[in-house]
């Protein structure tokens, strides 16, 4: 009979694999207003941290530069994803759309859509996605 701290069982044990210690990044989709500048600054400030660019996706809004379509590109590219960006649908636990501020008339209204998403809509694995809208006042460069 074999004893229970007997070298085999504490080969063994050091054989076995560990468990998982910290908990995986969240996904991070953010479509921005400008098509140069923010998603310049936010690839930047993903590399400045060292985050995987599995874990952040930077896109430029392709619906316009209005805040509502800002929005609205967002919901769409979290719900349809894009094949031909690499983008799977629903692959998100969280989704920023950034705007300025400006003379947008579609401000307010991009607020209160953000709003309205947040929490509602379900990724791929079934949990709420947190949805956000940052609006950036006078603008993102200042």
């Amino acid at each position: 009979m074999a004893r229970d701290n007997s070298p085999k069982e504490r080969q063994q044990k050091q054989l076995e694999r560990k468990q998982v210690r910290r908990a995986s990044y969240d996904r991070i989709l953010i479509v921005s207003e400008g098509s140069k500048t923010e998603p310049n600054y936010f690839r930047e400030i993903r590399a400045a941290f060292r985050l995987h660019t599995a874990n952040v996706e930077v896109r430029p809004s392709e619906l316009g530069t209005a805040p509502i379509q800002v929005v609205q590109y967002a919901q769409a590219l979290f719900e349809d994803g894009d094949r031909h960006k690499n983008i799977q649908r629903r692959a998100f636990e969280k989704v920023y759309a950034v705007f300025d501020r400006d003379d947008h008339d579609s401000y307010h209204e991009a607020l209160t859509l953000a709003a309205s998403l947040d929490g509602k809509l379900r990724n791929d694995a079934k949990q709420p996605v947190a949805f956000q809208a940052i609006a950036s006042v006078p603008s993102f460069e200042l």
